[in-house]
This record gives structure tokens, C-alpha cells and sequence, in this order.
């Protein structure tokens, strides 16, 4: 029987607020009175590969560096695998164990009477949805809400690049949710950062050749089997030589103005000039089918987590009239 659950994405550069994002509204749909949700988070990060297994990259300076911001270092067929496990059964698959959730947790910044007040008009549409539906009828509103954050999730749309590497991903996505931050703030955010946590052994020093980011087929059900944690910490410059200008990059498809997109492959070629051309990386396409957050990356969290509460309530509230 399958289970009718439904994925919300967060993506967005480092240090945007995803996860922070993720948790507030977690933390508002699993405690809206008794029609609340069943809820729960799935954090991009914790579909790595190991250490070792993390591609090198050779910056501007000739720095042979680990390169955490490339697809290439992330296992897309395990994430994509879980998202359909995760629309099959309602929950995580039993080899997940989250790494994300052992990285520090700061403030979320929202007042608990923000939060309450968010928590009981949920609860109020929430309830209206549910009855609304007919008797004996069952109910097109999921009774279940995965929270899906990453900075590399969703793909162009398919008139652009029909086989983008994440379009198994984006596809198992119900809402596209994405948080610009501007140049400045992704730098002094990640910079600020102690580090992370991640998997496997310890990589070797030396040049790794790059790897494909399709592994072999998933065992959903088996046991987490990835060794003990590392922990990561940013060399001196690696927001400029290659947190940015991978997400540049990456997103050319969605950060060029409307009208320039369809110049993102040659500009790609030419990595400085395509940074150049984004400028602080606000300026995004809203025909792209993806939902940009107001505010250019500027908003407080607090008006952010009102806005996405209000999109997912309107994924919610079409599943419910489509009836």
C-alpha cells in the first residue's frame, strides 16, 4: 500500500538557512494541535559519499583541495532511491542514520510566539481541510511531510536539459523551495562555521581522480554500514575557489537574469565570467518552476518561515481541491 506522503524541498546556497528552515517547519506542521502531521527531515548532506571517496579539485592558486560542492561527491541514486522509498512507506528507509544531526545547531531565531501563533492557524486550515472531505472519502491531503534540504537538489526544466543528473531527484519533489543568499552573506555564514561532520576514512593527500555520483543499486533496508565520523573544516579561501563558484555553477540555469539563460552554456565555460555576470547571485528566474523566498536573501527567518508555511499550506490545500 503506498503511503501519501509528500516531499517539500529547501535548496539553496551554504549557509542560506535550509536546514534552519527545515526544522522551524517541522517544528510547526508536527505540532499543530490534533491534526497535525507526521513530519520529518531529510538532510542532502547525509547522502555524502566517505571521505575518501570525496573527488579533489585543483584551485586557481594550483592547490590540490577536496571539493565537498560538486555533485561528483554526492550519491544521487541513494538520495533519489530514498526519495521513493520515502513516498512508498511514509518514513525514512532503515539505512539512514542521519550525520547532519550531530553538526552544531544555533538559534532558529523565531520567538515561540511566532512559532504558536504559526502552530494554531495550521491547525485551523489544517482542520478545515480534513473536513471538508467527504465521508467515507479518502483524504487527498498527505498525512505525512518530508522536509527535504540540500544545496544541489532541482534541475532545469525539461526543455533546457532533459537528462540533468538531478532530474530524478527533482522529479520525486513536490515543492521547489529556494532561499537566495547574497555573495557577502554566504561568505561571512560559512566562514563562521566550525566545520562539519562526515563518514568513512580519513582521505589519502593526494590528487583523487573524479568519480561518477551514480553508485551501485541501494539496499534501503539494510543497515547503515558507513564507518565512524570525520570531521571536515574549510581550508583558508574555500568559499571563493569553490563554494561559490560551484553553486554558480550549478544553478547558472536559475541564477541568470530571464532572458540570459539560454547563454549559461557558453558562459559556463568561462567560470569568472559567469560569477561576474551573476553579481551577488539575487537575481533569480521565476520561470523555472522553482519557488523563489521574497526578499532577494534578506528577509528575517521569521518572515521566511511565514512564507514557506504559507507554500506549503498551498501544496496542501490544491492536493485537497483536486479531489
Amino acid at each position: 500500500m503506498t503511503s501519501h506522503t509528500g516531499i517539500i524541498g529547501i535548496s539553496g546556497p551554504s549557509s542560506s538557512g535550509k536546514t534552519t528552515l527545515a526544522r522551524l517547519l517541522q517544528r510547526i506542521f508536527s505540532k499543530a494541535g490534533e491534526d497535525s502531521l507526521e513530519t520529518f527531515i531529510i538532510h542532502e548532506d547525509d547522502f555524502y559519499f566517505p571521505d575518501d571517496q570525496i573527488p579533489y579539485t585543483t584551485t586557481a592558486s594550483g592547490k590540490p583541495v577536496q571539493d565537498w560542492d560538486t555533485i561528483d561527491a554526492i550519491d544521487v541514486n541513494f538520495l533519489s532511491s530514498t526519495l521513493v522509498y520515502v513516498r512508498d512507506h511514509g518514513h525514512l528507509p532503515p539505512r539512514l542514520k542521519s550525520i547532519q544531526d550531530r553538526n552544531e545547531k544555533s538559534s532558529s531565531g523565531v520567538d515561540d510566539g511566532t512559532i504558536l501563533q504559526l502552530q494554531q492557524e495550521v491547525g485551523t486550515r489544517l482542520r478545515s481541510l480534513r473536513r471538508h472531505t467527504g465521508e467515507g472519502t479518502a483524504s487527498p491531503v498527505p498525512r505525512t511531510i518530508a522536509f527535504l534540504e540540500g544545496f544541489l537538489l532541482y534541475s532545469p526544466p525539461e526543455s533546457e536539459n532533459k537528462d540533468h543528473v538531478l532530474r530524478p531527484v527533482h522529479g520525486n519533489i513536490d515543492v521547489h523551495l529556494f532561499l537566495p543568499a547574497p555573495y557577502e552573506r554566504v561568505k561571512s555564514r560559512r566562514e563562521g562555521r566550525s566545520g562539519y561532520v562526515t563518514s568513512g576514512p580519513a582521505p589519502e593527500p593526494t590528487l583523487l581522480p573524479q568519480r561518477s555520483s551514480v553508485s551501485d543499486e541501494v539496499d534501503l533496508e539494510g543497515e547503515d554500514d558507513r564507518p565512524p565520523q570525520n570531521f571536515w573544516t574549510d581550508p583558508p579561501g574555500y568559499v571563493d575557489d569553490i563554494v561559490w563558484p560551484r553553486y554558480v555553477q550549478d544553478h547558472a540555469w536559475l541564477l541568470l537574469p530571464e532572458g540570459n539563460s539560454q547563454h549559461s552554456g557558453t558562459l559556463r565555460a568561462d567560470c569568472q565570467e559567469l560569477i561576474k555576470t551573476v553579481g551577488q547571485g539575487v537575481n533569480l528566474r521565476t520561470d523555472a518552476g522553482v519557488i523563489i523566498a521574497p526578499g532577494q536573501g534578506t528577509v528575517s527567518i521569521s518572515d521566511l518561515l511565514k512564507w514557506a508555511v504559507e507554500e506549503v499550506m498551498k501544496y496542501l490545500e490544491t492536493a485537497h481541491e483536486r479531489q
